[in-house]
């Protein structure tokens, strides 16, 4: 079953009529001086449930659907956007985008210039096995994965979530696209934590940063094996309690997956992202070091960093056949054997610097306009396995799963936090140990980073993110094996 055979509400899943509906938009919103506009009808709906060890189960949900318009008049834009009723409301919509970008021209007023594109046409729709809404399993997974965290003495909180998203993203603009993407998501979670009269300590699956999220079914939840990590989960939080504390001073590190992910997201994808290159977006999230020359001159890392944005490969938060603005997803380079060769950018942002556009225009729903948002953004593989990866490192520690971050405005000082980390001697993985954190200057770190396992390490994970004001939230993926860093700061505070 795919995404858009399955029940929904409304009739924005349906792709003709929601391009005629698109197509009153774009006539709605013309006039003088209108040089472009773009329509975004979005149908969502949404369900998670949730449960605690010896505690009742949450179930929400939500429906929506709404037309955002999006029009630049004389260089400046205009947007709104409401709830869809009728093809009233839709003119109203595109209505009230005209007379936003009048009422924005006032004398000196930033004007934006969009260097013409071709039309981009078509359908893109999740792949998906089984329909995560209809799963009649659900209740009995959670109570199985709840058990099993919640059995062994001395977890005194056992939490397990089931989540599952399905949208149908429908877009037209003035320059000829037509684009209808039927997008499905499912997500799983487990949280653990344990404590004695000492101590708290916690572990998580698949993912610390609430679980994760597959562009995919319930054949993805199921893939997780829920009930079977729950055990190892509890087991492992309990274990934590009497574990040695991580130690201070500098080491070589091996740092997993988990982390590696959310280690790209602060300070790489967001660092990347050109609206804070260029100062626009700076007083919610902050800007980023980098400043716009910097394409084929800073040396982010060192050679063995490779990072991509690739929102056209399948499965992931990430995925996507076009951004919110029509422009085709595409693998790109950002960081070419440790030198930074192109941005995250828009349509506006990019023509601004003379580039092409990435594809990292998001708006979170149909309620708000694009903004530059990280998409699939990836450590690229190197070889090997994580045990030749570990044999290379020698004496250090093996660290995995966040449990803690802070980064400054910029993106250039940080400080994580990791869940669990392993003694290593001569290649070994020994005791584990408990409360270690590492910090670093990003470029400093990246430079440090000496070999990245290969392919068949590689893992991708799929997280929320806020942004911008009003906030947005942004859904993506990381992904990366795992890679070796020499050199860390560690047990900083």
């Amino acid at each position: 079953m795919t995404g858009q055979e399955a029940h929904t509400w409304g009739n924005a899943h349906d792709d003709a009529a929601a391009r005629a509906l698109c197509e009153t938009a774009l006539g709605a919103a013309s006039g003088p001086g209108v040089e472009y506009a773009d329509v975004r009808l979005v149908e969502c709906e949404e369900t998670r449930l949730y449960g605690r060890h010896g505690g009742a189960r949450d179930e929400r949900s939500e429906l929506n659907m709404g037309v955002g318009v999006r029009v630049l008049r004389e260089g400046v834009w205009g947007f709104a956007a409401a709830p869809l009723g009728d093809e009233a409301d839709v003119r109203a919509v595109a209505g009230r985008a005209v007379a936003a970008a009048r009422a924005a021209a006032f004398e000196g007023a930033e004007r934006v210039a969009l260097p013409p594109r071709p039309p981009s046409s078509g359908r893109h729709t999740t792949e998906v096995t089984t329909d995560p809404f209809s799963f009649p399993g659900r209740y009995g997974l959670l109570d199985q994965a709840l058990a099993a965290a919640g059995a062994p003495e001395k977890v005194v909180s056992a939490e397990v979530g089931l989540n599952a998203k399905r949208q149908h993203r429908h877009f037209a603009d003035s320059e000829g696209s037509r684009q209808h993407q039927h997008l499905v998501e499912s997500g799983a979670m487990v949280l653990v934590f344990a404590a004695d009269e000492h101590d708290v300590q916690r572990r998580s699956y698949p993912n610390s940063f609430h679980g994760n999220t597959a562009a995919a079914g319930w054949e993805y939840v199921e893939s997780l094996r829920l009930a079977e990590q729950a055990a190892r989960v509890g087991e492992e939080a309990v274990a934590l309690l009497t574990a040695p504390v991580a130690p201070s001073g500098t080491a070589d590190l091996v740092i997993g997956p988990a982390q590696m992910a959310l280690q790209i997201h602060e300070s790489c994808g967001h660092a990347l992202e050109l609206d804070r290159i260029l100062g626009d977006e700076s007083n919610f999230a902050g800007t980023s070091f980098i400043t716009p020359d910097a394409l084929g001159a800073l040396r982010y890392g060192s050679p063995a960093v490779n990072v991509t944005a690739d929102p056209s490969v399948p499965g992931t938060r990430g995925s996507f056949g076009w951004d919110d603005e029509g422009t085709p997803a595409a693998r790109r380079e950002l960081i070419r054997e440790g030198v930074v060769v192109d941005f995250l950018s828009s349509r506006d942002s990019a023509a601004r610097l003379g580039l092409t556009p990435i594809g990292a225009a998001r708006a979170d729903g149909w309620a708000y306009p694009p903004v530059c948002f990280a998409t699939n953004v990836f450590l690229e593989p190197g070889s090997g396995s994580l045990d030749e990866l570990l044999d290379r490192l020698g004496d250090g520690y093996y660290v995995d799963d966040n449990r803690s971050w802070s980064i400054d405005e910029r993106r250039w000082n940080f400080q994580f936090g990791t869940e669990v980390a392993y003694e290593v001697r001569r290649g070994r993985r020994g005791r584990l140990l408990k409360n270690l954190s590492y910090g670093g200057v990003t470029p400093r770190f990246w430079g440090s980073v000496e070999a990245v396992a290969g392919p068949e390490e590689f893992r991708a994970f799929g997280m929320p993110c806020g942004k911008g004001e009003p906030k947005q939230w942004g859904f993506l993926g990381h992904g990366a094996s795992p890679a070796l860093v020499r050199g860390v700061r560690i047990g900083v505070a």
